[in-house]
């Protein structure tokens, strides 16, 4: 019993000396809260329209409504795990720019794993699911249609994300949008 104590502290120290000894990585730096849905105006997403991969294609900025609500893509133990972290099937309601038709169900994906994100606010509550959003569209190389980020207040943040916790909490037997 002893030992197994003395190794746990010995694993503990070796940790804590691993962690404060690296270097600064981009999970510390990409700590500000994202969204990839805005319930304002789109003039709000152009921080989203100047952070777009430089082979980001066919952007297009309009207003949606989700048709079902937002997908984890990671399985119950990761399986299957790509670089994208969830999955959106999106229906236009309105196009501001670019091509896309009013009508048109659009599936894409947001987040990325290679970005260390801690704080991601997704609409995660059937009161959250039934808005219609403004978001910005573009297609990267490999042919995927993705949403792009934008930064939000760690305040807006919280909200959504005690909006979707407190839902989860209750699970009542509604179905989608009721």
């Amino acid at each position: 019993m002893k030992s197994a104590k003395r190794s746990l502290a010995v694993v503990a120290v070796m940790m804590s000396a691993i962690i404060v000894g690296l270097p600064r990585s981009s999970a510390m730096e990409n700590n500000a809260p994202i969204a990839y849905f805005s319930e304002g105006a789109p003039d709000d997403l152009v921080e989203a329209m100047n952070n777009l991969p430089p082979d980001a294609r066919d952007v297009v900025v309009a207003k949606v409504r989700l048709q079902q609500p937002i997908a984890w893509m990671g399985g119950r133990h990761c399986e299957g795990c790509t670089n994208d972290i969830f999955f959106a099937r999106l229906k236009i309601t309105e196009a501001l720019r670019g091509q896309a038709e009013v009508g048109q169900v659009l599936n894409v994906f947001l987040g990325k794993r290679s970005e260390h994100r801690e704080h991601i606010a997704v609409p995660g509550s059937p009161r959250q699911w039934c808005r219609e959003y403004t978001v910005v569209i573009y297609t990267t190389d490999d042919g995927i249609r993705r949403l792009a980020s934008f930064q939000i207040s760690k305040t807006l943040y919280d909200e959504v994300s005690a909006e979707a916790l407190a839902y989860q909490g209750e699970r009542p037997k509604r179905g989608f949008c009721d």
